[in-house]
């Protein structure tokens, strides 16, 4: 991911959720090291920036076809055939759809550079530089059906079981199995519990609302649907987003050279609509 996460630019950009107060602030660099304007003119006129974006293009999406699966396009905007060898361009975009990413399910999933300029060295092919910080704007949408093929992979499935190593510890439930279902534009969490000494595993149902808090996806206002079980909410709201599937899918896009602010977070047509700001930066 990190040869794709790159953006610079020449405007100061703030990037704020109005009802969260969640604001990214950034500033472009302005454009360095391009080559002359003439030659930049011919590069156009002559259509050999073209073809070089459209070669550009198909290397980087050989690349990611290595760690994603599913139809994805990627575009970039260049300024000419010798700036984009030394690793400048305008912009870069994704587009996918029916995404896998290492075992994290997304219906779409958008990406783009927000900066003008943007600057990669790859005169270490296998270790890329990012000579300044890049702002890249995301939108995603999970299905239930992305979201619980998420769960199954063996990366959420150790967030159970970190869970469940520190419940053993304390002597409260195990998290035997977890889905999600989403209808009427609600998103239920259910988790099939065992509880010490009782003999059979327990369905826990709940109801959550979705906010964004910091940045990040909250599972605000959990409620239990059945209710013969007496369990602090409090504490339980603190277990759910713990196992927050919704973080846990998002932040496949965030690594140590990327850092994810989620802006908005919503539910609609049974489907979770999540966007924001993955900053990567400058090494």
């Amino acid at each position: 991911m990190k040869k794709f996460l790159i953006c610079l630019g020449i405007l100061f950009l703030s990037f704020c959720e109005a009802n969260a107060g969640n604001c990214v602030w950034m500033e472009c660099a302005s454009p360095y090291d391009l080559s002359s304007g003439a030659s930049r003119f011919m590069s156009v006129a002559t259509g050999s920036n073209f073809l070089a974006t459209r070669i550009a293009e198909a290397i980087f999406k050989k690349e990611l076809k290595k760690t994603i699966d599913g139809r994805f396009s990627i575009s970039i905007s260049s300024y000419s055939v010798k700036d984009l060898k030394k690793g400048i361009f305008k912009s870069m975009s994704f587009r996918g759809r029916n995404i896998n990413m290492e075992g994290v399910y997304f219906s779409a999933l958008d990406m783009a550079t927000l900066c003008d300029f943007n600057y990669i060295s790859f005169d270490d092919p296998k270790n890329p530089l990012v000579k300044e910080t890049m702002p890249i704007s995301f939108s995603a949408v999970m299905t239930e059906d992305d979201i619980n093929n998420t769960m199954q992979s063996a990366g959420y499935k150790k967030v159970i079981d970190d869970l469940n190593m520190l419940g053993s510890s304390l002597g409260v439930f195990r998290v035997a199995a977890s889905q999600i279902k989403i209808k009427d534009n609600k998103f239920y969490y259910i988790l099939k519990i065992a509880i010490p000494f009782v003999k059979h595993t327990q369905n826990l149902i709940l109801v959550s609302d979705l906010k964004v808090s910091r940045g990040q996806i909250d599972l605000a206002d959990t409620k239990l649907v059945n209710n013969n079980m007496l369990i602090d909410l409090k504490q339980l709201d603190h277990v759910i987003n713990y196992i927050n599937p919704l973080d846990f899918s998002l932040n496949i896009l965030e690594n140590k050279h990327a850092n994810l602010t989620v802006q908005n977070i919503n539910v609609r047509d049974n489907k979770v609509y999540a966007s924001g700001i993955i900053v990567v930066p400058k090494d």
